[in-house]
């Protein structure tokens, strides 16, 4: 593995006279099949041999990050006197990067055990409650889990035991984070969540009977949740702009295809791997996050030549499956936060205004712009992975005859 990476001899000979040889060539060919680069692998060989030699390993042991962090402190002492090192700060900060990766590869990284969350079990046993009884999506599991949990250390923080929790402490709660940057459908949420797990808790006698039926959130108006986003006319604008040849464009112009004329959500999109297209036939799997399932859809030629320019031309090479994936190592599928920061660019770039301005607003966009074309509440519920007509419904709150004009503009020359 040295040899592959290093080309001078006698730093070949320096790389394999250091200790613990065979543990450094596994890890660089973990991450040389990771897909780093040999620029990469060299810097990363070079940093191990100061690693090893200032955490004074012969042999593989566990190390905690505050002696991670002292020697690096050392190491970028010794590093003022190179006149190749720009930065310190930059020294140690690359030293605790390469020595916490190798670490964990070998799992000697020691990382201080927290202590358990308060109200732990209660939480498991909620969350398996709504998976195996209630058969709630991964996704709203996640959200009632989590306004659970808030409530929970807000109550704990408050020095009581949760079978002392009464409908007054609830209510004061939710008016507390009304108060405090919750807005009104938030606070509904968090109403619904917390009387799912009441209804739960008093059912395994954890808490006070009662307490469920009491919980009342703000009242929400029909409609007053509608996603706004942007005209059709706005989103052939984003398409239009998003030209570009570095990877980091050809990959967000194929992100932004997927979410305007699919409506997909973000976490569809960062779940869909290499196996879900298939070329031959055109078509397209897409894995549902509320509704379930993975329907089969017609592979659009504009979307898929995207994609395809994405994969040969930007793609890095990677055993990741996923389509979509970090473009520096290790590399991994996109996280949340990348996609709304994509969409969102683009839309303060060109100084569109919309009230949504992350991945939902292009499925509001997708979905008005259906309806306005005449296309029935069930085939836009099935294209958005709706489990209920109502859903679709949302979208008819604008004006139809606006997007029946907007639905003409012709989308010719955005390839």
């Amino acid at each position: 593995m040295i040899e592959s990476i290093l080309d001078k001899p006698s730093a070949v000979s320096r790389h394999k006279q250091a200790p613990l040889l065979r543990e450094r060539e596994q890890f660089l060919t973990h991450c040389q099949q990771g897909g780093t680069s040999r620029k990469a692998l060299r810097n990363m060989a070079a940093e191990l041999i100061a690693v090893i030699r200032l955490l004074r390993m012969q042999k593989l042991r566990e190390v905690g990050l505050e002696k991670i962090k002292q020697a690096a402190k050392v190491w970028a002492e010794e590093q003022r006197s190179n006149p190749k090192v720009r930065t310190y700060r930059k020294s140690a900060g690359y030293f605790v990067f390469v020595a916490k990766k190798w670490l964990d590869f070998h799992r000697k990284l020691k990382i201080p055990s927290s202590p358990p969350a308060r109200f732990a079990d209660q939480l498991k046993d909620f969350s398996e409650y709504l998976d195996t009884e209630q058969g709630l999506s991964p996704l709203s599991i996640q959200s009632h889990r989590w306004k659970t949990s808030k409530f929970l250390e807000w109550h704990a923080n408050r020095h009581r035991l949760l079978s002392s929790a009464t409908l007054d402490d609830i209510d004061e709660f939710l008016a507390f984070k009304g108060a405090n940057g919750w807005n009104r459908q938030s606070v509904s949420t968090a109403a619904q969540a917390l009387r799912s797990f009441f209804r739960h808790a008093e059912r395994r006698g954890w808490c006070k009977s009662g307490i469920a039926a009491g919980i009342q959130g703000p009242t929400i108006y029909q409609h007053e949740g509608l996603p706004e986003g942007p005209t059709w006319k706005d989103v052939h604008r984003i398409l239009q702009s998003s030209k570009g040849s570095s990877p980091a464009a050809i990959r967000a112009r194929a992100v932004l295809f997927l979410f305007a004329f699919y409506g997909l959500r973000s976490g569809e999109v960062r779940r869909l791997l290499l196996d879900d297209i298939d070329w031959r036939s055109e078509t397209l799997v897409v894995r549902h996050s509320k509704r379930g399932g993975s329907p089969l859809y017609p592979l659009r030629r504009d979307v898929g030549d995207t994609i395809l320019k994405y994969l040969t031309k930007a793609r890095p090479r990677t055993t990741c499956r996923n389509v979509f994936v970090t473009l520096y190592p290790p590399y991994r599928p996109l996280n949340a936060s990348t996609l709304y920061c994509i969409v969102r660019m683009h839309l303060t770039r060109l100084g569109i205004s919309s009230a949504k301005r992350g991945p939902h607003s292009l499925r509001h966009a997708c979905a008005t712009h259906l309806l306005g074309r005449g296309i029935s509440f069930k085939e836009i519920g099935d294209l958005l992975g709706h489990r209920k007509a109502d859903s679709t419904g949302l979208y008819a709150k604008v004006d139809l005859n606006a997007l029946r004009i907007v639905a003409k503009v012709s989308l010719g020359g955005l390839l």
